[in-house]
């Protein structure tokens, strides 16, 4: 390797001294060598970590007001039935039951569960029905009538059960007409004769 170099080196000595030679004339001839300084070496890099972002100023949105959500099924449901019980609690004072049916078109069966949930009463009827004094007036006049029929049927002996039948009355009726007019009709003994009607 040092036998490369310095052949090298003595390669290029007539080059050498050549130049030599030419500086040597060229500071005669008065030149003048300036002697430039090397420029600086590059200063060295230096990462510097990007800072974060300086946070936004809180500003408040406006919000929209808050549209309610559409009624269901059920509430739009109880929301006519409200209205319907305020309409027929408004008409019950001055009309009848059947006064309200034909206004409303609602049924008598919802009408009465209608009155004894919210605690109201309908007008009552002066004419005709059961608290009219023409059908009390009938009715008891009818009473009387089976009262005197029942005191026939006990003297020929039939019993209870055939009686209601000949009457076209029930028991319960039977056993209220005999002890409103204080009648003693005798009960078939047990294992009596006893018909099937």
């Amino acid at each position: 390797m040092i036998s490369n170099h310095l052949g090298m080196v003595e390669a290029l000595r007539p080059a050498s001294d050549e130049l030599s030679a030419q500086i040597a004339e060229f500071v005669a001839a008065g030149g003048k060598i300036e002697v430039v300084e090397p420029p600086p070496p590059p200063k060295p890099v230096v990462y510097v970590p990007q800072e974060p972002p300086a946070p936004k100023p809180f500003v408040r949105r406006r919000t929209e007001p808050a549209v309610p959500p559409p009624p269901t099924p059920l509430e739009i449901q109880q929301e006519r039935r409200r209205k319907r019980v305020e309409w027929v609690m408004e008409l019950a004072p001055d009309h009848t039951q059947s006064e309200v049916i034909d206004i409303t078109g609602i049924g008598r069966r919802t009408l009465l569960s209608m009155s004894k949930e919210f605690d109201f009463k309908f007008k009552r009827s002066s004419h005709g029905g059961h608290n009219s004094p023409e059908f009390i007036k009938a009715a008891a006049e009818r009473e009387a009538s089976l009262a005197e029929r029942i005191n026939a049927f006990k003297e020929l002996g039939i019993s209870r059960r055939r009686l209601c039948v000949k009457l076209h009355i029930t028991g319960t009726t039977l056993t209220r007409i005999l002890e409103k007019y204080s009648i003693d009709y005798p009960k078939s003994r047990a294992g009596g004769q006893r018909c099937a009607a």
